[in-house]
């Protein structure tokens, strides 16, 4: 079967693929511990550091979870009820909704949600978003993928907790509803251990799957996320928190404003460092060549016709002659005309 699928997504007219500059998103999630005025601030940090989007998240909890459940969450894992007494605190309405959308506009940052359910889609197609991103808890939620698939709008799918039998279903999936995608190499360990990254599978994913990879990164340093950018990732998704030590589940794996802004300016030199994949001489390297380079010059008068030896010929600083990986091409052979000492030896020599 043949897919039409696209080697580059774009959001907001900012087109995010291998050749482009690494797109950087800044997770804001739930760490804005449902306060508007600390999502706002949370927005401003953003783009103090650079990012080209923040992102949140929205919930309906009577779709995801089970009446019963919601009711009493003592009845599963204590874990569900400490995340589910956390989400009714954070969740916004859509009038907070409607007010974030606005103040990312008035601060030119794009503004990404992940909808954990097909209620939350529809949702956010009422603020226009201009793609969605797919948590990794959903990569395998078919019914969710396909409903969003149906905007016709670009997806960025994290790979967290998921077998690569799972992925290449997922990237089948997605790539019959003809929809632009890419996916987000992951690890949802929250932080995550560096020694667990496995960033050698962004090329990996890349050439099995001919799509681009990004990489979404819950480890507490920024250099695995650099690291990730110049192993091909196009695009890095990080949480930011204005603290690690506030209250929240993933402040810990987050990165505050300075080292967010620390991580971009990496990525950007790093793209910088990149160059091409040619080798030419800087100007400045030329310079550096002629004090510090070498020459072959003679060590002593050489007649004509005189065979050079290494009794007549030296390897002497500045580069100003022929280079010395002639030096043994060159002993054996006649001169073809009288050099006195310290004279540099030419490419005529050899010949």
């Amino acid at each position: 079967m043949e897919y039409n699928f696209k080697n580059q997504i774009k959001f907001d007219e900012k087109t995010i693929g291998s050749e482009q500059p690494c797109y950087v998103i800044a997770e804001i999630g739930i760490n804005h511990n449902g306060d508007l005025s600390l999502a706002k601030k949370l927005i401003d940090a953003a783009v103090f550091a650079g990012a080209n989007a923040v992102k949140f998240q929205k919930r309906n909890l009577e779709s995801i979870y089970q009446k019963e459940i919601l009711e009493n969450p003592t009845l599963d894992s204590q874990g569900t009820e400490i995340l589910i007494d956390i989400l009714h605190k954070v969740e916004f309405n859509e009038d907070d909704f409607k007010n974030i959308v606005d103040y990312c506009n008035k601060k030119q940052i794009t503004f990404l949600c992940t909808p954990w359910d097909i209620p939350s889609v529809d949702f956010l197609e009422r603020l226009n978003v201009s793609g969605y991103k797919i948590a990794s808890a959903d990569m395998t939620n078919f019914p969710l993928l396909k409903h969003i698939s149906k905007t016709k709008k670009p997806l960025i799918i994290s790979t967290g907790m998921s077998s690569m039998d799972e992925i290449e279903k997922t990237v089948i999936f997605i790539k019959n509803q003809d929809v632009p995608f890419l996916i987000l190499h992951c690890n949802s360990t929250y932080p995550s251990p560096v020694e667990m990254l496995n960033l050698e599978l962004i090329p990996v994913l890349r050439e099995k799957f001919d799509v681009p990879i990004g990489y979404s990164g819950h480890e507490s340093d920024i250099i695995p996320s650099v690291t990730a950018a110049n192993m091909g990732a196009v695009l890095i998704e990080r949480h930011i928190t204005l603290d690690k030590t506030m209250d929240g589940l993933d402040q810990a794996a987050s990165l505050e404003p300075d080292q967010f802004k620390k991580l971009i300016e990496y990525i950007r030199l790093s793209e910088k460092a990149k160059g091409e994949p040619v080798k030419t001489m800087t100007r400045g390297e030329v310079l550096q060549r002629e004090v510090l380079g070498k020459s072959i010059v003679c060590s002593s008068d050489i007649k004509k016709d005189e065979i050079f030896s290494e009794k007549n010929i030296q390897v002497k600083t500045p580069a100003r002659g022929l280079s010395p990986q002639y030096y043994f091409e060159l002993i054996g052979k006649k001169s073809f005309r009288n050099i006195k000492k310290n004279e540099y030896l030419q490419q005529s020599d050899l010949s």
